[in-house]
């Protein structure tokens, strides 16, 4: 556990909010930058520290931080639907019928999932004919994705991945992936070096704004120390604006509702209607950007 700058701005005062547990008993402090904001763990657990957290059972048994199995068909469906409803939202296709329109004939489009975990957004990028990559470090998730999805993945810490020849995509993407790096501001400028010119960035993270603050502690994405940083809407914007990215299209959604198994007709369609009203008044806590490579 070490005190560090906050990752934005590299000041060192910050407001106690929370403490919280962790499922294996470890206590950890939440503050927020009385500078710029951000809401973060500090002091902050090591990568080692942390990486004990994503055994096998994360991604294979249901609880209220992990997933259901992960690997099943019926998971990969769902999770392509919301990519496939983010992408609408964001006009990425229209992006993308630009992109093709200016590249040469026969040339692939390519695309690098970062934090891509069983791979299901490289297979989906890869069905609709790009040269798709990932890059994840669990073992679980990459051998699947290799073994199972037959995906071009590589294992490392993107920080520390250092090609060959200086990979350049079209599309770089970070779903629910920023809120769980010990070093999201480096990930984000490191990402520059490796998109073409007029390549953007992609990326889904949970909002900390008002319904994270009316939860409190019973957040759901309020999970430590798998969750590192907590951005607000209007502070991830300033940060991917200072590092020079442009042109930023964004949107929230998610009302904190979750449907459990035998929930009643009148509970899901309340969830359908909170759903749709914290998307209309941009108040939802998840939220996703699509930038432009500066």
């Amino acid at each position: 556990m070490e005190l560090i700058p906050c990752n934005t701005c590299r000041q060192n005062r910050f407001r106690p909010i929370y403490t919280k547990e962790s499922p294996l008993g470890e206590s950890f402090s939440i503050v927020s930058c009385e500078f710029c904001g951000l809401v973060q763990v500090n002091p902050q657990p090591d990568f080692l520290a942390v990486k004990k957290y994503y055994d096998d059972s994360y991604f294979t048994q249901r609880t209220e931080r992990g997933y259901d199995n992960y690997y099943s068909d019926k998971l990969r469906t769902e999770i392509s639907r919301v990519f496939q409803l983010n992408l609408k939202d964001l006009d990425f296709f229209i992006w993308e019928e630009d992109r093709l329109a200016q590249t040469k004939s026969g040339e692939k489009l390519s695309s690098l999932d970062i934090g891509c975990a069983a791979g299901y957004f490289v297979a989906y990028q890869k069905d609709r004919g790009y040269d798709a990559f990932g890059i994840e470090i669990a073992d679980g998730p990459v051998r699947f994705a290799r073994e199972t999805l037959n995906l071009n993945i590589f294992q490392e810490n993107f920080l520390d991945w250092d090609p060959e020849f200086q990979n350049k995509y079209d599309v770089i993407t970070l779903w629910a992936t920023i809120e769980h790096l010990h070093k999201p501001k480096e990930t984000l400028e490191k990402i520059q070096n490796h998109l073409k010119p007029g390549g953007i960035l992609i990326l889904s993270t949970c909002r900390y704004g008002l319904l994270a603050k009316l939860a409190g502690l019973t957040w759901r994405y309020l999970n430590v120390p798998e969750h590192l940083y907590y951005y607000s809407y209007k502070g991830l914007k300033r940060l991917l604006l200072s590092l020079g990215y442009r042109k930023p299209v964004s949107f929230t959604y998610g009302s904190g509702m979750t449907t459990r198994a035998g929930a009643g007709f009148f509970f899901r369609f309340r969830k359908q209607i909170m759903d749709r009203v914290v998307k209309w008044f941009q108040i939802g806590d998840m939220m996703v950007y699509m930038v432009k490579k500066g």
